[in-house]
């Protein structure tokens, strides 16, 4: 699977992870630039069909997510960010392990780090703000949130970061599974199969 592709040269290095950085914050930007204008013109719960024919399919509804992806686990999304936290490690380590010329893998990488500090900076917000209320980060934290609102009415309500991340896994996996294919073709061309 591409073991004999070699890193990045040196001179490369450096553009690499301002590739990273440049498409990670402008995804970050999006997705909390939305989250942002979500709560500014729509009450929790309220809905906005800005394709009124679309109403019955899609619609942006405002929703406080205090679970994980598409509100699994509910009041459990703060010890998720644990894991998200453990992407984001993963992530910046296998970065500069990428080979040459694989650019989808450094549009995968960006857009899983971009989804993942977006969740993780949005629930730290509101649970800073919740704290300020109770008292307490600790009681605080069930209730941290991020904003959804992109609403497929037969779907979880969504967001951006949730889109960045489901992008960046589909490209990755689908970048594995051409490596795959590539190398098994390889084997039988040699007769190593």
């Amino acid at each position: 699977m591409h073991s004999q592709s070699s890193p990045e040269p040196k001179s490369n290095r450096f553009w690499n992870w301002v590739l990273l950085v440049g498409l990670t914050v402008f995804f970050l930007a999006l997705d909390l630039g939305t989250k942002w204008l979500v709560r500014q013109n729509l009450a929790v719960g309220e809905e906005w069909a800005p394709i009124p024919a679309l109403a019955k399919f899609f619609t942006f509804t405002h929703v406080q997510n205090t679970g994980v992806a598409f509100g699994q686990f509910p009041g459990l999304g703060w010890l998720f960010m644990l894991v998200n936290v453990g992407v984001l490690v993963g992530v910046l380590v296998y970065y500069p392990r990428i080979p040459a010329g694989a650019w989808s893998l450094r549009l995968a990488a960006a857009l899983i780090l971009a989804g993942d500090l977006g969740n993780i900076i949005t629930r730290l917000s509101t649970a800073l703000v919740i704290a300020q209320r109770t008292g307490s980060l600790w009681t605080a934290l069930p209730h941290a949130y991020v904003t959804d609102f992109f609403d497929i009415k037969i779907w979880p309500v969504w967001n951006v970061a949730d889109m960045c991340v489901v992008a960046g896994v589909l490209i990755l996996g689908l970048w594995l599974w051409r490596a795959e294919r590539q190398a098994v073709a390889e084997d039988r061309a040699t007769g190593d199969v």
